[in-house]
């Protein structure tokens, strides 16, 4: 099977490239094997294809391709072992990148809420805080998802009155050469026990260099118990991420950029921007996270709730107000995190957006 891979207005670095195929053809090429794909003149890039429905999606990582170009593929099947892999674990589940560790879900039941961490640039010093000793915001733990609704504080963890986020599943596992996913399925519940809405989140960490790892975070939430309310408060997300102490602005090395040129908490707190970079130094190392929002997203460009102490989320609820889901209602986010190497520049910051929001195009020959 051939095809074309088209960049579009942009050029592509490393860039997850999505694409779909009827289940029955793929079947005849990689059979229960692995999948690779071939671009005309180049060496096979690993895939990973997950088939619903009849039909097969997938994905390969493009090392380059400039701005206006195209480029010839082939799908081949391949004997190579999964570069990408996930495990479950008796609290949540590992993603391992190229055979080494890369982060952890954790839901384990002793916690309000479950988080995504800790994060590590690529010589393998820690960025994201995840401290349960501390006493400054002791509820920001690396990467997590959080808010208000219906009143309760999921978010704050004030004791005794706050809402609990249990894991009730971890499903969807699925492993390769271009990425590898799992999906939390959780409840959210008041400090009693009451059922408020259920949250089902994707997470898929991609087959590209260290330096910039990108990890897609695609978030609903269901009233399945009846309505819910987002509150309008500061303290909302959905997904937010605090930074190593090291790496924050104030006591330490950081420096926040916003997608619109904000510096710093006074040019980006309750601004509205594409994406969000925190970059510091770490162990003699310029690293960082950065945040990017999709179109496709309530309220793109979203406003952020970022904080010089190391704290980033977006937020767009105290500025545009509560939203409501009736019984039965969805709501979704799609974000991508960037745990890069370097500062938002050599991490092309602006061009892992372009990816994400305005990905090539793949058509068949």
């Amino acid at each position: 099977m051939t095809f074309v891979l088209k960049s579009g207005k942009h050029d592509r670095r490393h860039t997850p490239v999505f694409f779909r195929v009827p289940a029955k053809e793929l079947a005849e090429i990689a059979g229960a094997g692995a999948l690779c794909v071939k671009p005309g003149g180049g060496q096979r890039v690993p895939a990973t294809y997950e088939i619903k429905d009849g039909e097969a999606q997938i994905c390969f990582v493009a090392p380059w391709l400039a701005a206006g170009e195209t480029l010839p593929i082939a799908l081949e099947s391949c004997d190579s072992a999964p570069r990408m892999t996930c495990e479950k674990t008796a609290i949540g589940a590992v993603l391992y990148m190229r055979g080494g560790w890369f982060t952890e879900y954790c839901a384990r039941p002793g916690l309000a809420k479950p988080y995504l961490g800790p994060l590590f640039e690529a010589g393998g010093s820690q960025i994201t805080r995840l401290d349960f000793e501390t006493r400054e915001h002791p509820h920001h733990r690396s990467l997590w998802i959080s808010q208000e609704a219906n009143g309760i504080d999921f978010w704050n963890e004030p004791e005794g009155v706050h809402g609990f986020i249990r894991n009730r599943s971890i499903g969807d596992i699925v492993v390769g050469g271009a990425y590898a996913a799992f999906t939390a399925n959780n409840l959210w519940a008041s400090h009693g026990g009451e059922p408020v809405m259920n949250e089902t989140t994707r997470y898929t960490l991609y087959n590209t260099p260290r330096e910039a790892a990108l990890l897609d975070v695609d978030i609903t939430y269901t009233a399945a118990y009846g309505d819910v309310i987002l509150n309008a408060t500061k303290e909302a997300g959905p997904l937010a991420a605090r930074m190593a102490p090291g790496l924050s602005v104030s006591g330490g090395t950081g420096t926040i950029v916003s997608g619109t040129g904000g510096v710093n908490e006074a040019e980006t707190w309750m601004r509205r921007a594409p994406w969000l970079d925190y970059y510091g130094t770490a162990d003699t190392r310029m690293c960082g996270v950065a945040m990017l929002d999709h179109p496709d997203n309530f309220g793109f460009p979203t406003y952020w709730h970022v904080r010089d102490g190391g704290l980033m989320a977006g937020n767009n609820f105290l500025r545009l107000g509560a939203m409501e889901l009736g019984a039965g209602e969805s709501v979704s986010w799609k974000y991508r995190v960037v745990v890069h190497s370097g500062d938002t520049n050599a991490a092309n910051i602006q061009g892992k957006f372009e990816d994400f929001a305005f990905p090539p195009l793949v058509e068949a020959i």
